[in-house]
């Protein structure tokens, strides 16, 4: 009679169990994690690429912006998420390379507890100045600075930023005797130039593109392997002459390590799905992200392939943080 009863009773946990193990992935809402301030060219490009994703998983993405520390608090909140693929990570250069590098101490690593799940994007750095600066070529602006050590400074969007980082690999392999002037942020950054405050400026390509379509900054030359669709008469540092080799920062997705492998691809897939959309593609571009989709092994190759360089960039910078 117990044999019996057992016997019923498993079956019955059994079957009460069965659909949950059944249920199809994605069975509820996704989030993701957004280490920058909502609004930002970096969380828009984020958010059309996961509405498109959204809507051929059939599951909302849900956003949450968790901004501070150059990313360090979102990327440590992913980190420490359950490895069951409902959490994903936006990850750009700043804060999957440049943060362990740059920070002495995190309670998180980006080796062992992320892992690179998928680019969808390049974005591009600007380097611009005031209509009063004496130069309109890149070469003409290194040439400036050379002839005049000391007399220009340049503003950035914040020390420690792949911005700032990316004009410090120029100034060291130019020998340049530039100044840097941080700001809080892109818009007071490029304001500072457009208000000729300061003469000269880098940024991200999409901040920066109001500015330029307003007449209050000229473009000079884009840190990107080809023109971008936003500016098509603004030449790329090879085009210009300038044989330095300066990085786009790249934006992508992470996952907290461990998810399962079937999970991870089907997510990989919806990325690449999302760009091949002509309109995420064509927002991205309007932003000055360029789409490229490198999936789980691509990606962590590319991030492997600028560890050094992001490494030497902080090196010269002085941005270590205790």
């Amino acid at each position: 009679m117990m044999s019996r009863l057992s016997c019923l009773t498993a079956i019955v946990l059994l079957s009460a169990l069965q659909p949950a193990v059944a249920q199809p992935y994605p069975a509820r809402p996704l989030k993701a994690v957004v280490p920058f301030p909502a609004g930002g060219a970096i969380d828009v490009a984020a958010r059309l690429v996961l509405e498109g994703m959204a809507a051929s998983l059939g599951q909302p993405v849900v956003v949450e912006n968790k901004p501070g520390a150059s990313g360090n608090i979102g990327t440590q909140q992913v980190a420490r998420a359950p490895a069951d693929g409902y959490t994903l990570l936006l990850g750009a250069a700043v804060n999957t390379v440049v943060s362990p590098v740059m920070y002495t101490k995190l309670d998180y690593s980006v080796d062992k507890d992320l892992a690179p799940l998928a680019q969808f994007g390049s974005a591009a750095n600007l380097v611009y100045v005031h209509p009063s600066f004496p130069a309109r070529t890149l070469a003409g602006v290194l040439d400036e600075l050379k002839r005049h050590p000391g007399k220009y400074a340049y503003a950035s969007p914040g020390s420690g930023t792949t911005v700032h980082l990316t004009m410090e690999l120029l100034r060291a392999r130019e020998n340049l005797a530039v100044q840097h002037v941080p700001f809080k942020g892109s818009p007071a950054a490029i304001s500072a130039v457009a208000g000729d405050q300061l003469k000269l400026g880098i940024d991200a390509a999409g901040p920066a593109l109001p500015f330029v379509q307003g007449g209050r900054v000229v473009p000079v030359a884009v840190t990107a392997s080809k023109r971008l669709a936003v500016l098509p008469d603004v030449p790329t540092f090879a085009e210009a002459g300038v044989n330095v080799a300066l990085p786009s920062s790249y934006l992508g997705f992470y996952l907290p390590a461990g998810v399962p492998t079937g999970v991870a691809e089907r997510l990989a897939a919806e990325v690449e799905k999302a760009l091949a959309r002509p309109e995420v593609a064509a927002k991205l571009r309007q932003l000055g992200v360029e789409p490229e989709f490198l999936g789980p092994q691509a990606f962590a190759a590319r991030v492997r392939q600028e560890r050094a360089m992001w490494a030497e960039a902080v090196r010269l910078s002085g941005a270590t943080i205790d």
